[in-house]
């Protein structure tokens, strides 16, 4: 087995759930975004305050292995959107990581069930329920 097949079944068969945030470089708001959960952007004009603010949240830095595979994955994502990205996605630095706590997994499978169908009574029913 090659190192690169030996290093994508190590990445591929992590079976913890986790939590990506990245920190980029290059946009007009602050030279150093980062990029959480949720869709949340915070920019900073030092990488330091982006640094210790999303390490402060629960995440830390990957592994190079992990590290390289995701900016790898996040460059051919990029590059397959067709005539680019809408916005600015700055040049990647870094991407870190956390677990997913079981209580968010709970709270996000409770929030995916459909909700219940509702039943309209029929007209047999109707009747009954009016007389």
């Amino acid at each position: 087995m090659s190192v690169n097949m030996a290093t994508e079944k190590k990445i591929g068969t992590e079976s913890n759930p986790m939590n990506i945030a990245t920190i980029s470089a290059g946009f007009e708001k602050g030279d150093f975004l980062v990029r959480e959960e949720q869709g949340n952007r915070v920019y900073f004009d030092f990488f330091e305050e982006a640094f210790n603010y999303i390490s402060n949240k629960g995440y830390s830095r990957m592994s190079r292995e992990d590290e390289k595979h995701w900016v790898d994955l996040m460059n051919v994502i990029h590059d397959s959107v067709k005539g680019g990205m809408k916005y600015n996605t700055g040049t990647l630095l870094m991407v870190l990581s956390r677990p997913v706590s079981e209580s968010q997994i709970h709270a996000a499978e409770k929030a995916e069930k459909p909700p219940k169908k509702t039943m309209t009574p029929s007209k047999v029913d109707a009747k009954v329920l009016n007389p």
